[in-house]
């Protein structure tokens, strides 16, 4: 009698410690749904403009790749926590909830990965740009951006596809892992050498040199991407057996991560005075033709010398 009642105490005083947990489970769900929610629409509208109505550059190229990556990783993480949500925080017990994880988390590591590796380029194309503007502005392949977009869609789909198919036929899940590993080996610390070394090249080898909205924009995402994308790489590699309630904050750094860009763009390139009709357009013109403006600046400038 008494190991009963004691059992039953004790199963009592679990359910009522999992009640809060399941509580914090759906108020992070319900975040990252938002936070997806929201970054699909601005991720949208940039890959809508880019796409139709700005004039196309190298750098609006890398832009967006950038953009429809972070639209595919907030779309399968919304997917994701939607089942999540209404399959009772429990969706891999359902059939339903099994397929929607087995056919979208390959495709948000995909897109993660892509991110991952476009904004790496991005960070080293405008490192090389501070630091050796005159090669960069007469000796940089024109069509270098789209080959490299090109190319980094190719070899991570390659990757992801064999990783994926190896883990679900071979039946070894810690296999993605080596994703994230990959994703922390050679992605972060590319993009923390270059964001560093732009930092001090903008901010104390040329404090008066006037710095443009592109770079910081550029600068400001990369700061945001160490901030949000590394926990997402950092729990998933330490906790490969057992993933503990922390790993929850996770997804929603990546969530705010691929939303996050948008803002930024909207927040670095905005005038006060401009028309709320063609606001968003020119707000994007403001930030990514400023590279096509300078190169002009340039050249009259080096025409007038010589």
């Amino acid at each position: 009698m008494e190991s009963n009642a004691t059992h039953n105490s004790t199963a009592s005083s679990n359910n009522g410690n999992n009640i809060p947990i399941a509580i914090a489970y759906y108020i992070i769900a319900i975040f990252i749904l938002l936070v997806s929610l929201l970054g699909m629409v601005g991720n949208g509208t940039v890959i809508w403009m880019l796409s139709r109505y700005i004039k196309r550059n190298p750098f609006t190229t890398y832009i967006l790749n950038l953009s429809v990556a972070d639209f595919g990783v907030l779309v399968t993480l919304g997917v994701i926590y939607i089942c999540w949500v209404f399959g009772g925080l429990h969706p891999i017990e359902c059939p339903l909830g099994v397929t929607v994880f087995v056919l979208l988390f390959p495709l948000f590591l995909f897109t993660f990965s892509t991110s991952q590796f476009l904004l790496a380029a991005i960070s080293i194309d405008r490192c090389i740009c501070v630091f050796f503007p005159l090669w960069h502005k007469c000796h940089r392949p024109s069509h270098l951006s789209t080959i490299l977009c090109v190319t980094i869609w190719i070899l991570t789909f390659l990757f992801s596809v064999i990783v994926n198919a190896f883990t679900f036929i071979l039946r070894y899940p810690e296999l993605p892992y080596y994703q994230f590993l990959l994703n922390a080996v050679l992605f972060m610390p590319a993009m923390f050498i270059s964001t560093i070394a732009m930092l001090i090249k903008v901010c104390f080898m040329s404090p008066h040199h006037k710095r443009g909205k592109l770079l910081t924009a550029i600068l400001v995402a990369l700061l945001f991407f160490l901030l949000f994308a590394f926990p997402m790489n950092a729990v998933q590699l330490v906790f490969t057996d057992h993933i503990p309630a922390s790993s929850h904050y996770a997804p929603i750094g990546a969530s705010l991560n691929s939303a996050i860009n948008p803002v930024i763009y909207f927040l670095v390139g905005r005038e006060k005075n401009a028309q709320s009709g063609r606001r968003i357009k020119k707000i994007l013109e403001k930030v990514f033709q400023e590279e096509e403006s300078c190169k002009e600046e340039w050249h009259f400038s080096l025409v007038t010398r010589l």
